[in-house]
């Protein structure tokens, strides 16, 4: 293992010598699936994703927000109130965007010739749904001590969001490059991993202390990922952060050899490590060594009592014991299996696991495990971790070198 850490040191060093140009920035295809290489100011990121993806860009945003403005949870209202309440979502959230990421936006719209408040309304969406599964497990849980973090991406298929599924590779001026399993013209992160090799990914938990005044989930991971040198800083950026709705993070750091889970709504959030004793004393969690897990069930009784997800009740005393496929399937299903395979889990292993707890919804499934990173995403009606995953090197990534 100490081997394994100082080969990781010397390769962050080889990324800061010899890091991807902005003149560099281009798509290759791993199998179909596109890869964006961009760097420069926020700006430049921004145009350079909408010129190098102009028409997917488009056809993506069309179709997404389509989706929405006849189905998401308002199928009899019209497009206006649609537009309206992705809207009124962006405005309260937009004083706590940071300006670099607004830049990126108005490069993203420059580029592709999408109006911006079209942009504004695809990046409200993330408020506004809820559901996912994340598990990191390292040490005595795998079979080499790897640490391996995986998570599945629970939305929608009927959206279509799969066919405009991207890899992008940025490098922000100034801050850390990171690697992003996205889509075309969506510049937040819900699943990715830094030059560091931090990884972060999330559950969206129903809660009813929300607000959208606050920075927007989906901007605040990739806060993170650009910022965050480890995972205590990682932990610190989202503890002090303004918030929004209610996320449940699973965030692992592959140089510490080290993952927490992260609880939080607008006011509160709560940290639980590995077998974490505050686990213990709850009647349904599943503590386990080397390993951490979550879907939407808060562990954190004061976080609990103010849930709707996993059949929480607010308005009942005392804390609901939770249920439901997001708890029974995604939470207990994930540690059952890891208990099952302790001691032998690859990243293999842990692509079965998604597999097994992936419910219809699931759009997109992602494993890292240093330097690696597989991702697959749904085809057609085919949920993500039942196709094919692309196994993607990311020290080439971040390198920059050519493929193969």
């Amino acid at each position: 293992m100490r081997i394994m850490r100082v080969l990781f040191v010397l390769f962050l060093v080889t990324c800061h010598v010899s890091p991807v140009t902005a003149e560099a920035a281009h798509v290759e295809h791993h199998e179909g699936l596109p890869i964006v290489f961009l760097e420069g100011t926020p700006y430049e990121l921004g145009r350079q994703h909408g010129e190098l993806l102009r028409e997917t860009v488009q056809h993506s945003l069309r179709h997404i927000l389509g989706h929405f403005r006849r189905y998401l949870k308002m199928p009899l209202l019209s497009p206006l109130a649609v537009n309206w309440w992705l809207d009124r979502s962006w405005a309260q959230g937009a004083p706590f965007i940071p300006q670099d990421y607004l830049e990126e936006l108005r490069g993203l719209s420059d580029g592709s010739g999408v109006p911006l408040a079209e942009l504004w309304r695809l990046h409200a969406i993330p408020e506004r749904t809820y559901a996912c599964s994340n598990m990191a497990v390292w040490g005595r849980a795998t079979a080499d001590g790897r640490l391996i973090h995986a998570r599945n991406l629970d939305w929608s298929i009927r959206a279509g969001i799969q066919d405009y599924a991207a890899v992008f590779v940025v490098r922000p001026k100034g801050k850390h490059g990171f690697v992003s399993a996205g889509w075309a013209g969506f510049v937040g992160v819900l699943s990715g991993i830094n030059e560091r090799g931090l990884s972060i990914g999330q559950v969206g938990a129903e809660t009813v202390d929300a607000s959208y005044r606050g920075v927007p989930m989906a901007f605040l991971m990739r806060k993170v990922l650009e910022n965050a040198a480890d995972l205590d800083g990682a932990v610190g950026l989202i503890r002090d952060a303004p918030r929004t709705v209610g996320v449940n993070y699973v965030i692992a750091d592959a140089l510490a050899q080290r993952a927490v889970a992260m609880e939080t709504t607008a006011r509160l959030a709560a940290v639980f490590e590995a077998d974490d004793p505050k686990e213990h004393a709850v009647a349904y969690a599943r503590p386990i060594v080397d390993a951490v897990v979550r879907a939407d069930t808060a562990i954190d009784p004061a976080i609990r009592q103010r849930q709707l997800a996993s059949q929480g009740n607010p308005r009942a005393p005392g804390l609901e014991p939770p249920g439901g496929s997001a708890y029974t399937v995604r939470y207990l299903g994930q540690g059952e299996r890891i208990l099952a395979h302790y001691g032998a889990i690859t990243a293999q292993l842990a692509c079965e696991i998604a597999k097994a707890v992936a419910p219809g919804s699931n759009v997109q499934s992602v494993v890292f495990a240093w330097p690696w990173m597989w991702v697959a995403n749904a085809q057609g009606q085919t949920r993500a971790a039942h196709t094919p995953y692309h196994h993607l090197d990311l020290q080439r990534l971040f390198t920059g070198e050519p493929a193969p």
